[in-house]
């Protein structure tokens, strides 16, 4: 019989916050608040879609410096934090006139950070959260089944975000949460009819499946974000991938200082495996 591989990462002694990158805000012991780009303290539950994880098995995909992660284990889960290591490629945007060497370079560098960021967290808070390392077009079968995938704010920086939802969907047993942010064109149509007291259609802007593609060869940026996906786009892929059952949020989050709206799908499994 064979031995599974060893998939869980082998936890570092990081203490120092200034070799760490914190994508969200968090309140550690020993270190007080420290500043990330996103800060979700206080509006947890929207973020979440109100899913309920006590007791579950939960999947962060894409977890960064794992302020889901340990947030989701202190309502009880059992959490596994999935993200890249420098040893995985980070999906940028090809132009063909940029140095990419140097592009891969910097966000190797940049994950780094992320990754320590993680570790810097875990040992504070004394968490019992495991880390995997992996591209997630390829989710290790070694993790085996969980209840819940999470999948906060990720899909818009991957190139094939249907193949990383099919991935989750694939692992998780009952239910998966995405929480995206609506194509911009969608929110200024909608906010335009609402300064000109005019009616926003009873179908709504964010039912359109028009997905938004962000790089641009003029400007030769962004280099590491593809799309702003519609809801009614993440619905659809759902559904494709048995998950019919699926409830629809909006919210506003904290993102450096400003308020931006975002939305959350919580779906059910409808079809079993």
């Amino acid at each position: 019989m064979d031995t599974p591989r060893a998939i869980y990462a082998e936890p570092r002694t990081v203490t120092d916050p200034g070799e760490c990158f914190f994508y969200h805000t968090l309140e550690l012991p020993g270190y007080g608040v420290v500043r990330g780009q996103w800060d979700l303290r206080g509006r947890l539950a929207e973020y979440l879609g109100g899913v309920q994880v006590a007791g579950k098995r939960v999947l962060d995909l894409g977890t960064a410096s794992g302020f889901l992660a340990f947030s989701l284990e202190q309502q009880g889960a059992d959490v596994v934090a999935y993200d890249l290591s420098e040893r995985e490629a980070w999906d940028v945007v090809p132009y063909a006139d940029r140095d990419l060497d140097a592009v891969r370079a910097q966000r190797k560098a940049h994950i780094r950070q992320l990754n320590s960021g993680f570790w810097l967290c875990h040992r504070a808070l004394q968490s019992r959260v495991r880390l995997v390392h992996g591209s997630v077009y390829a989710i290790p079968r070694e993790i085996g089944d969980l209840d819940v995938a999470v999948l906060g704010c990720i899909l818009l920086h991957l190139r094939d975000p249907f193949l990383a939802l099919q991935e989750a969907c694939r692992i998780a047993r009952e239910t998966v949460v995405v929480v995206e942010r609506p194509p911009d064109t969608h929110m200024l149509l909608g906010g335009a009819l609402r300064a000109l007291r005019l009616p926003v259609p009873a179908f709504s802007f964010a039912r359109k499946p028009y997905v938004q593609f962000l790089p641009s060869h003029r400007q030769r940026g962004p280099v590491d974000t593809w799309w702003r996906l519609p809801a009614r786009t993440i619905l659809e892929f759902l559904a494709i991938l048995g998950f019919e059952d699926a409830r629809l949020s909006y919210h506003t989050q904290r993102w450096a200082g400003k308020r931006r709206v975002l939305y959350t799908v919580v779906a059910h499994r409808t079809v079993r495996r």
